[in-house]
């Protein structure tokens, strides 16, 4: 409705932003107050390092051209950013929160709801210090408390529009429901288009992502008759993105009943801010390199124990790092944690000693087989579609079949270590054929691997993995000519496919209490080490069922003690 112009004051040479009523609305009463009232607001509201301060304000005399005079943001508003560099993360990420949490305080404070919240509306700029600073941008439309009741609600961009600015028809359709919808604009209306401006920005997501609607006639539906969407399943692989806890936060942002929402916009930032600034895990300790080993002897059995957590890639064949590469699970921003750390839990009993079963509260219904939906619930472990791209990332493996697709993963502390599980489907034509592709892909981050073994039990490969990893060797892609195919361990090689960069390697990084475990516990399936990860896939468990759930963590439990 405006177009607004650089421009310089003749009687201070300040550079300023001249905004003007487009012609095609001069006659438009409505447009013409809504534009000025935005020079009342900025006034009411009053002098803000995060709100756009106005200068001046009027008619024109000779065009009869409402005008404002604003200071001059040299930048760009916050969805441009999103588009140009991706989503936020970490402290930069908190400080744009905090600072929009105060400007929404302060203009609350004095009885004014912008009512059009969006990232289109934040700018960000540069203080003198080169410090970002965010601006809130168009208080036009915005409400004076006292007047709320007897206005028009239904202004506003649709997609950040909460459920009071729908109308009374679907106050109505909720009401039937038995759910409540607010009569009146307050703060709160903006406390809903401040979770979700938050959560585009983690998520670099375009505005109606949350609610996976293609129409803006799905919108109110989905809002008012559907749950509140979880923001990590919504998410995807940006799920990593999130800081802890953020789907209960973004949930209380989003209450269709707008008295339970956060009561101000600023105690939801400070509660925002808190959980992404966690203290890191201090360091594990290196673990110095285990001796060599030219014959094996198997002593008697350890006791069974617990689980590790794991770092992506690794040198090739052949190569030995002197330190343990950092966690692949690792994600910027938020610490070094596989998933976003929660807060405290009421702990259930864990099904194997050393896993933790306190993880992130667990959200909506996810997984559609009750079954396990009970069991994830039961136990608090956080399920959410695998990350696809961050899985393959970790490919190629010696044994652990290629990924084509993925279903759902879940993430557990085991003792001091990481484990994610992932539900995957063979991505080779073969596999499929022959109805072997269904695999559960199990990774656990540790230190405590320090090179390179593949392991793959005898009786367990499918006609699938055989022809497969024949045509792989006659392209070329598994280098054979370079692995050693023997540790001189007669036990483990009469059960197992073996291959290391060396003979030395193999046996070095490969514990005798390991080696016991794979060898009497009759593993079937694919174990690999890698400097800092554990890989497994295990016979026995090739879906995303409880009990083979628990059988696979009690044997993640044993093999990552193992490995001490």
């Amino acid at each position: 409705m405006a177009v607004v112009w650089r421009a310089v004051h003749t009687e201070t040479d300040r550079v300023v932003a001249l905004k003007l009523v487009r012609p095609n609305l001069l006659e438009n009463e409505q447009a013409r107050e809504l534009f000025v009232r935005e020079a009342r607001i900025a006034a009411r509201i009053g002098r803000s390092d995060h709100i756009v301060d106005v200068l001046d304000a009027g008619i024109d005399a000779e065009l009869q051209v409402p005008f404002l005079v604003m200071e001059l943001l040299v930048g760009e508003p916050l969805d441009q950013r999103l588009r140009r560099e991706g989503p936020l993360s970490g402290e930069p990420a908190a400080d744009l929160v905090e600072q929009l949490g105060e400007a929404l305080d302060q203009a609350h404070a004095a009885g004014v709801v912008h009512r059009d919240l969006k990232p289109q509306n934040l700018f960000l700029s540069k203080d003198r210090k080169g410090r970002t600073t965010l601006k809130v941008l168009d208080f036009g439309i915005a409400k004076l408390a006292e007047t709320a009741q007897q206005s028009a609600t239904q202004i506003g961009t649709p997609a950040y529009s909460a459920p009071e600015q729908l109308g009374a028809s679907w106050r109505s359709i909720a009401e039937k429901q038995g759910q409540v919808i607010s009569a009146t604009v307050t703060p709160a209306t903006d406390v809903w288009a401040f979770g979700l401006v938050v959560y585009e920005m983690l998520t670099g997501s375009a505005s109606g992502d949350l609610w996976a609607a293609t129409t803006l006639a799905e919108l109110p539906v989905k809002i008012v008759l559907e749950p509140t969407p979880s923001a990590v399943a919504r998410a995807g692989a940006k799920a990593s993105h999130l800081p802890p806890g953020f789907d209960a936060w973004l949930a209380r942002c989003l209450a269709l009943d707008a008295s339970k929402r956060w009561p101000r916009a600023g105690e939801a930032a400070r509660a925002f801010v808190e959980s992404t600034r966690v203290a890191p895990r201090a360091a594990i300790p290196s673990v110095p390199s285990p001796p060599q080993h030219a014959s094996v002897s198997y002593p008697p059995a350890p006791s069974a124990g617990a689980l590790p957590s794991a770092p992506v890639g690794g040198p090739p064949w052949g190569t030995t790092p002197s330190a343990p590469p950092p966690s692949p699970f690792a994600q910027s921003g938020w610490g070094t944690s596989p998933y976003p750390p929660v807060p405290s839990a009421v702990p259930r009993a864990p099904s194997h000693p050393g896993v933790s079963t306190t993880g992130a509260p667990w959200a909506a219904p996810l997984p559609q087989d009750p079954r396990l939906a009970a069991w994830a619930h039961d136990r608090r472990v956080d399920v959410r579609p695998a990350a696809f791209h961050e899985l393959k990332a970790l490919e190629p493996w010696t044994f652990v079949p290629a990924i084509g697709r993925t279903g759902l993963e879940l993430f557990v502390m085991i003792d001091d270590a990481h484990a994610r599980i992932a539900e995957a489907f063979g991505g080779d034509v073969v596999s499929q054929a022959m109805g072997e592709e269904k695999l559960v892909i199990a990774l656990v981050s540790t230190p405590r691997a320090r090179g390179r073994v593949a392991l793959r039990s005898k009786l367990s490969t499918g006609l699938a993995d055989d022809i497969g990893r024949g045509l792989k060797l006659l392209d070329g892609l598994v280098g054979v000519s370079t692995a050693t195919k023997t540790l001189g361990d007669r036990v483990l090689e009469a059960q197992f496919d073996v291959e290391s960069p060396s003979f030395q390697e193999g046996n070095a990084v490969l514990p005798m209490a390991l080696r016991q475990l794979l060898v009497q516990g009759g593993f079937r399936g694919a174990f690999e080490l890698r400097p800092g990860v554990m890989a497994v896939c295990h016979q026995q468990v090739k879906t995303f069922e409880p009990a083979g759930l628990d059988f696979l963590l009690g044997f993640l439990t044993s093999a990552y003690r193992a490995l001490l």
